[in-house]
């Protein structure tokens, strides 16, 4: 091991938890043209209360500190929750009352789910969400059934002293190289 460690010369990282805490945390909501704050505060929150992630607990305790929302426990029972898979990058809730469908995901992915429901995405929420991945953050979509809401940035911290050691590696002849799943904005970032 020792010996073949001497002749690395690139190195292969993942972003998430290695570069990155891996923790991203939502920390503002971009309303779409027409759309309050809180109203997309409050119906993110009601997508991400069964969601057990750092992302879903945190866009339920934002909406709760920045808008005094807290959505009540009897709520639950009257939710479908619709859990995130890989295969399509979305998540959120049916309300079984009225059927109303709540989601949250990847702008190119709630795209393709609007567009099956004869819905658009917003020019002005496809410029926010890239705004939030050109700053390094991850947008999430959020809808109610074909009506886009907006977008909750979740940022993602960059461990401490990561450029100062991926320098030292350089100096060493080892080029590093992130792989990540985000989208090439976020990554870029």
């Amino acid at each position: 091991a020792v010996e073949a460690a001497g002749d690395i010369d690139v190195l292969l990282l993942d972003k998430t938890g290695t570069i990155t805490l891996g923790n991203r945390m939502a920390d503002e909501f971009l309303p779409a043209p027409g759309v309050e704050a809180k109203e997309l505060a409050a119906k993110a929150q009601i997508a991400s209360l069964s969601d057990e992630t750092p992302e879903g607990r945190s866009i339920v305790v934002l909406a709760k500190e920045m808008y005094g929302l807290r959505a009540r426990e009897a709520q639950a029972g009257e939710m479908e929750f619709i859990p995130f898979s890989a295969k399509t990058r979305i998540s959120g809730v049916r309300l079984k009352t009225s059927g109303t469908v709540i989601r949250k995901g990847a702008l190119d992915a709630l795209e393709k789910e609007l567009a099956a429901q004869g819905g658009i995405m917003p020019t002005p929420v496809r410029r926010s969400a890239e705004d939030v991945a050109r700053r390094g953050g991850t947008p999430l979509v959020v809808a109610e059934n074909a009506t886009v809401l907006g977008v909750v940035a979740l940022k993602d911290v960059v461990k401490g002293g990561i450029r100062e050691r991926f320098a030292e590696l350089r100096r060493m002849g080892i080029r590093t190289v992130m792989i990540t799943g985000d989208n090439p904005l976020t990554a870029a970032a």
